[in-house]
């Protein structure tokens, strides 16, 4: 906070009564002991909101670089921004690496980022996205949506989730890898972050602890309507559809956008993960999916807004501080 900013809610919070009336004065001294003391109480408890503008310019400064594929300079340079990001947030962060061997071509070397408030204890939560582009031959990919939004948004949830004490049991991580080589994404191709990530976590055990995994992917659509997963979580998607009640903010999912997604979230299901919720829009540019702008040179920064990614941050850091107190209050 800088000195005018100190200055300014020192003397929102001070309280005067040199101009108070004499005979009124013991009344409203308690009165105003009262008020001063909610005051500072409110003050203390405030919490930061998401802020989806600060986190369009997140989305906006990925897409400055340029195509960012596994493997790619453009790639290194995305880590760099997101680990600066996180730590100016003051998150620590890990860098997770691996080699893939692509099924055509030499192996490729690829590194996840896992965040955390700390560097103890259990991350009972894990919030996902992947920062990587599609590497499609003819045009420059660079993924405002689909490689930056998603990033965008748990830049964003670092910084809102920051002051928060005591911190929610969440692990922030950004995939490397996530699309495939080829043309789509299957069992041999695509997700090679989330799955090396959820193989070692099986090995060591701290998957055990993992309670929720929540993917947010392809979320900056100007008109956002969200996909209802057939594979996610009733109670997590109720969970969120309550906190963008809260908010006031329209109903999330779209029931005529019905389907099983097949994302980052995926391989932390098959190694048995239950509860698991799926914030993604695949109808990119039209209300048909995959939508005209998915995969192509427009997805560009025209394409997507701050409006949409605050409509699924501001209901997320509220579900996850949920989340985070149900946690605490388990034994």
């Amino acid at each position: 906070m800088s000195r005018a900013r100190r200055t300014l809610v020192a003397r929102q919070r001070r309280c005067t009564f040199a101009a108070l009336p004499r005979l009124a004065l013991p009344a409203l001294l308690l009165a105003l002991a009262l008020a001063c003391s909610q005051s500072r109480e409110g003050g203390a408890s405030a919490r930061p909101e998401f802020n989806g503008d600060r986190a369009f310019r997140d989305l906006a400064a990925q897409v400055q670089l340029g195509p960012r594929p596994a493997g790619s300079q453009g790639a290194e340079l995305a880590r760099a921004l997101i680990r600066d990001r996180l730590r100016q947030a003051g998150w620590v962060v890990e860098a997770h690496e691996f080699t893939v061997a692509r099924p055509h071509g030499p192996a490729v070397a690829m590194a996840n980022l896992i965040a955390r408030r700390s560097a103890s204890g259990p991350a009972r939560t894990l919030v996902i996205t992947h920062y990587d582009t599609k590497d499609i031959p003819g045009i420059a990919f660079v993924g405002a949506n689909d490689g930056s939004s998603g990033v965008a948004v748990l830049l964003e949830l670092a910084r809102v989730l920051a002051a928060d004490d005591p911190a929610p049991p969440v692990a922030l991580v950004f995939f490397d890898g996530e699309e495939s080589f080829g043309a789509n994404i299957d069992q041999s191709d695509g997700l090679y972050g989330s799955k090396a990530l959820a193989q070692r976590m099986a090995d060591d055990g701290s998957l055990a602890q993992v309670g929720a995994v929540v993917l947010v992917d392809m979320v900056g659509d100007r008109d956002l309507n969200l996909a209802r997963d057939l594979g996610s979580s009733a109670a997590l998607r109720q969970r969120f559809e309550a906190a963008s009640a809260q908010l006031h903010l329209p109903p999330p999912f779209d029931p005529d956008q019905e389907m099983d997604v097949i994302d980052d979230h995926t391989p932390f299901q098959q190694k048995g993960v239950r509860e698991v919720l799926v914030l993604l829009d695949f109808q990119y540019g039209a209300r048909v999916s995959p939508g005209p702008r998915w995969h192509t040179a427009g997805d560009t920064l025209d394409a997507v807004s701050a409006d949409s990614l605050a409509r699924v941050g501001r209901p997320l850091a509220v579900m996850l501080r949920g989340l985070g107190a149900s946690a605490q209050a388990s034994p």
